[in-house]
């Protein structure tokens, strides 16, 4: 009976062809078990393992020894699993096609924590708002602050989670901004309209700025406060010139610790103060420690599933040389910077997952190659993405593709200060995303945003919903009486073609008060905009004229002499009449409907030659419908010309101005019976828009 039972073991877990192996590692597991079942048998050597790291190693032995010849999956038991170091893959971690390693969580969240949990934590006794915990004992020094191009100070390295909510560091004002008021220096010295307070211990003091715009933000160091003149000198210079109203804030300043959600880290007395948010009492009192949680150089089939990952100082996930990489059914939050970065892969999919409170976006991928145009493959799908981009606010975007043929599609972007999707590169498809409340506290940025290249060829921006944005920026500012006033942006942008972007398709598409533009088109050629709906009471479409950089002019002689290009962007080939013109678009079968008062809803400056605008339905609520042109070789130019005026000069055409008797309700749009858009030829917009359930 006894050899019985071993013999059946022995077939239980030996891997027969065709199957998968399957691992099992859990919090009550061994690292000396062999990791083959999820129970501990009376021999005692069968079990979970307790580590990641055991079951990586396992992994390892069995490519080593030849014997990887199925699937293998890794069931992770529910549980808090803290690393001590990043998990790193490379090529001994790799599965192949048809046998591909997965990583899966079961019973329950799984996470994945790159953080160190705070213990020794009590009330202050001066002051019971605050909360100190004792450092000592903690390597925290070790963890370096990510000086960069936007990030300059001595800042802590590591950010501070209270029941796992980010908290800030101490800062002044408590909310809102300081403002700017005479720039003394260019870059470094400011006084301000604000009174500043009486601050001491100013050694590790930064400002985080918005210098000379509202698109530009960066973290800088303090050389001196004067509080009585109320001047701040900075340490380094800032990027661009300082200028009058901008933005700013103190932070990191012990001082200022006093009001709920702050932190402050003291070095020389090993201790961490902080106010809890709400005042309520702290549970999980966490730091983040690690740089990344888990990278991948050189890995390939690999499948992450169902994984919660937390509290890294930089990216979570990073991804370098690797293909085949499936990241499913994923949530990653309180990191750093970004939830995942993959560059020079191909095949990676990012789906079903949820990513929120990231420091410095969301979703970064890159492969392909853009010499011969060959795809990436990459995909993001049905992701929901929000509160992103809480440490850099402007140009860290939820999704940002590069190289060549990534696909974006049904995914949710929502509330977040900058940028929803950023396209770099070629042939990409953003469809059935869902972006709103992105932008909030940017000007001159857009939902979705590309631009600088006429080589930037053969994307598609198809059947998205983007609404409700209203941005953030300057107004208006008089220092003789001492006031600012900021508000809703007249520089936020649905789709933002910026900059002569050349070659984009953008059809199809839903815009409900997107901005101060719902399109804006900005000196590109060979741009397709055709069948959207926009309803706005601000510009829906905007069509300059700026001539492309000699740089850029450059990189298109370049492309113009590749075969691979000419062959997929035939209108390449064509002759151009003014580079300094935008030429080869196509702005047809759109639906305009404004309620702007005076119906200003369109500024067009082009050439009638080499552009078509045509078929487009118009609409005003307010009963006036106007446009702005320059017909560049005609010498026609008109502010605010009435609808029929502009019409006779013939460069539009089969246009009319007519009630659509259109009906929008959240991501879908319908048309009566007796809507007139069979007219101009306009196509359904599908319904799915959004996340899928």
């Amino acid at each position: 009976m006894f050899l019985r039972a071993i013999f059946s073991l022995v077939i239980m877990c030996v891997p027969l062809p065709g199957m998968t192996l399957e691992y099992y590692i859990a919090q009550s597991g061994n690292d000396q078990f062999d990791g083959l079942s999820m129970g501990k048998t009376q021999l005692g050597t069968n079990g979970p393992f307790l580590t990641l790291g055991r079951a990586q190693q396992a992994i390892r032995d069995l490519k080593k020894n030849g014997q990887l010849d199925q699937p293998v999956t890794i069931h992770i038991q529910t549980g808090n699993y803290v690393l001590q170091k990043p998990l790193e893959f490379d090529l001994r971690d790799s599965g192949f096609e048809g046998r591909q390693i997965t990583w899966k969580a079961e019973g329950g969240a799984v996470v994945i924590s790159g953080g160190i949990a705070l213990q020794n934590c009590a009330k202050d006794q001066d002051n019971p708002l605050i909360w100190s915990c004792a450092t000592s004992s903690l390597p925290l020094d070790k963890i370096k602050y990510k000086n960069n191009s936007r990030k300059q100070g001595s800042a802590p390295g590591f950010e501070l989670f209270i029941n796992q909510k980010p908290l800030h560091l101490s800062r002044w004002p408590n909310t809102d901004w300081g403002h700017i008021k005479t720039p003394l220096a260019e870059k470094t010295t400011f006084d301000t309209f604000e009174q500043l307070p009486q601050l001491s211990v100013l050694s590790e003091a930064q400002v985080h700025i918005f210098a000379g715009n509202d698109w530009f933000d960066e973290y800088t160091p303090v050389s001196s406060i004067d509080s009585n003149l109320n001047q701040i000198s900075l340490a380094k210079n800032t990027t661009y010139p300082l200028a009058s109203g901008r933005r700013f804030y103190l932070e990191n300043i012990q001082s200022l610790l006093d009001a709920p959600g702050e932190w402050f880290y003291d070095r020389l007395g090993n201790k961490i103060s902080f106010i809890p948010l709400d005042n309520l009492a702290p549970k999980d009192i966490i730091i983040s420690a690690q740089k990344n949680i888990l990278s991948l150089n050189g890995a390939n089939y690999i499948t992450l599933k169902n994984l919660t990952f937390q509290y890294s100082t930089d990216v979570a996930i990073i991804i370098d040389k690797s293909n085949h990489v499936v990241i499913d059914g994923v949530e990653i939050s309180n990191i750093g910077s970004r939830a995942i970065e993959a560059k020079n892969s191909n095949d990676i999919k990012v789906t079903n997952s949820l990513i929120h409170d990231t420091g410095e976006g969301g979703i970064l991928l890159s492969g392909g190659d853009r010499n011969s145009l060959e795809a990436s493959n990459n995909v993001v799908h049905n992701c929901h993405i929000h509160n992103f981009g809480r440490i850099i606010l402007t140009y860290t975007p939820a999704i940002e593709v590069a190289g060549v043929g990534t696909s974006v599609t049904h995914n949710l972007v929502e509330q977040a200060p900058g940028t929803g999707i950023l396209i770099h590169g070629n042939d990409h498809l953003i469809e059935k995303n869902e972006i709103h409340h992105v932008c909030e506290q940017a000007s001159d940025c857009g939902g979705i945003y590309s631009g600088r290249e006429w080589t930037y060829r053969g994307n598609i921006i198809r059947n998205n919903s983007i609404h409700d944005l209203f941005g953030y920026g300057l107004k208006n500012i008089n220092i003789a009486t001492n006031t600012i006033v900021y508000g809703k942006s007249d520089g936020v942008r649905g789709v933002y073609l910026d900059d002569f972007l050349s070659g984009f398709t953008v059809t199809g598409n839903l815009f409900n008060n997107a901005g101060a533009m719902s399109i804006q088109m900005a000196g590109g050629r060979d741009n397709i905009i055709e069948n959207n709906v926009i309803k706005t009471d601000s510009y829906a479409i905007w069509a300059d004229n700026r001539p492309a950089t000699t740089e850029v002019k450059k990189r298109f002689a370049q492309a113009i002499q590749n075969t691979a290009w000419i062959k997929k962007y035939p209108k390449l080939s064509n002759p151009i009449t003014n580079q300094d013109w935008p030429e080869g678009n196509s702005l047809q079968r759109n639906i305009i409907i404004t309620s702007k008062p005076g119906g200003l809803s369109l500024r067009y400056s082009l050439p009638k030659q080499n552009n078509i605008i045509a078929n487009n339905l118009t609409w005003s609520t307010t009963g006036q419908f106007s446009v702005d042109y320059n017909i560049l070789d005609g010498l026609a130019k008109r502010g605010g010309a009435p609808w029929q005026e502009w019409l006779s000069q013939g460069f539009e055409t089969g246009s009319s101005y007519a009630d659509p008797c259109v009906t929008i309700t959240a991501n879908k749009v319908s048309f009566c019976q007796q809507s007139p858009i069979k007219q101009i030829g306009f196509q359904p917009i599908p319904a799915d828009i959004g996340l899928l359930k």
